[in-house]
Parts: C-alpha cells; structure tokens; sequence
C-alpha cells in the first residue's frame, strides 16, 4: 500500500490513509444524496435494484461512487508523498520516544483539572454578580431589571 519507505510509519499512514478515506466516503454519499433532488441522477439504469445494496443504480449512485474512488486514489498518492510521508514517518518515531502516564496518574491529573475548573467557575460565578451589584446598585443608582 506504501511505496515510498515501505515498512515505515505505517501506523501512522494507515491511520491518516482511513481517516481521509473516511472522509471521501462521506463525500461520495453527500454527492449521491445531494444528486437525488435532479431528476436527471435520479433515473433507474437497471430497473431494480442492486442485489446487495438494496438500492437502484442511478446516475447520482455512479457519480458518488467515481468520486469516492478519485478521492481515495488522491489521498493514497498524498501518503506516498514523499514530505507527507517522511512527516508521518517521523511522527509515529517521536510518538514511540513519549513516555505515557499510567491510569492512575492520569485519574489524578484528571481530578486536579476538574476541581480546578469548579474553582474557577466558582470564581467568575461569584465576580460576575459582584460587578453586576457594583455597576447596577451603586453606580447607576437602579437594579438589574431596569427599575
């Protein structure tokens, strides 16, 4: 599947190679339901419909079909890429150099961020309302609700 460096980061590859096929099947479909509002795409070519699919084989259907298969033409090219390539290659080395947390350490930091943040909302909570006595009560000489 990888010509250039084969063996290399193919991790790495792999998972950028899905994640944009994903994509184009995604677009293929968009295609086909967006062709569907033409009466032109929206033709049965075969009379019935294709066996394992459960659906008619139209023109929208074709055209969809081409242009997930261009896309994924396009994206195996751009992973061969030689930059793009070297660039993931060199990203699954880097990621294999990380030392990971273990659960609990990462339980523990999960737990100081979440109680950090209540802080914080407490904080803003409370200076939010303080200001809007100051301004409104003292200030302006009236209340919030404008009276």
């Amino acid at each position: 599947m990888f010509n250039y460096r084969p063996g290399e980061g193919g991790i790495a590859r792999a998972t950028a190679f899905w994640s944009l096929a994903g994509f184009a099947f995604f677009a293929g479909h968009r295609f086909y339901l967006w062709s569907q509002r033409f009466e032109f795409f929206d033709n049965d070519l075969l009379g019935s419909e294709i066996p394992v699919l459960g659906m008619p084989l139209t023109p929208g259907f074709i055209g969809g079909l081409v242009l997930f298969a261009i896309a994924v033409y396009g994206i195996r090219r751009l992973v061969n890429a030689p930059k793009i390539a070297d660039l993931l290659i060199d990203t699954e080395l880097e990621m294999k150099k990380v030392t990971w947390p273990s659960f609990d350490e990462a339980r523990k930091a999960s737990v100081i961020v979440i109680a950090c943040i209540v802080v914080l909302t407490g904080f803003l909570l409370l200076a939010d309302f303080g200001l809007e006595r100051f301004f409104f009560d003292v200030l302006y000489g009236g209340s919030a609700d404008g009276r």
